[in-house]
């Protein structure tokens, strides 16, 4: 006769295999339905009227620190911007499995680069991009020691919206991030043709 404790061991050791595989193949649907919601907005070839940025090759990090700041309202509170209120609505309804999924998702999917010309002053732009941006978004180093996006992909129109943004301080940041704070300060010292200029810079330096 089988002892009782070891026959519970063997049924153990059946079953657990069963809601693994139970449990992998929820979070694969749940994934697809959720990547097609968040295509719909950040899709290069979206069709929707967003501003929403391309999330292909985006550090899995940083998309998890910016869906918590929406989240957390650090983000999408602006009444007058429907699609930041939208993301806000889209965020909260994810769980933190959820969003870790998305974020591995997108993260190893190839970057795309947009290319489409922005009016500005490019020659000032190279100055002030030098100067106050190049560190942290171009840089490796800059990017890993404060945790800042690769922005040169990334369209024209959400850039400088962005800028916009952090200058008018609509878009907040995780409190406990000096570099963040930065950003915020940095963004709020630029005028709006500045702003311009940095970003017809970047669309006409950069290629990847």
């Amino acid at each position: 006769m089988i002892p009782k404790l070891l026959l519970f061991s063997m049924l153990i050791a059946l079953i657990l295999p069963l809601y693994s595989h139970a449990g992998a193949t929820d979070d694969k649907n749940t994934l697809h339905k959720r990547i097609e919601q968040c295509e719909l907005c950040h899709s290069i070839d979206t069709k929707v009227p967003s501003i929403a940025p391309s999330l292909d090759g985006m550090a899995d990090g940083y998309i998890v620190e910016q869906l918590e700041n929406f989240r957390q309202s650090r983000r999408g509170v602006d009444s007058a911007d429907q699609f930041t209120q939208d993301m806000s609505q889209q965020a909260n309804a994810l769980n933190d499995r959820q969003i870790s999924l998305i974020a591995d998702y997108y993260s190893g999917r190839k970057r795309h680069h947009s290319n489409e010309s922005v009016s500005g002053n490019a020659e000032n732009g190279e100055h002030l991009y030098a100067q106050l941006c190049e560190g942290c978004h171009s840089s490796i180093l800059g990017r890993y020691f404060t945790k800042s996006p690769r922005i040169t992909h990334l369209r024209g129109s959400y850039l400088r919206t962005q800028l916009e943004e952090f200058s008018a301080g609509k878009r907040q940041v995780m409190k406990d991030s000096e570099h963040k704070l930065k950003m915020v300060e940095v963004a709020g010292q630029l005028s709006g043709r500045e702003q311009s200029d940095i970003v017809a810079f970047i669309k006409e330096h950069y290629t990847d």
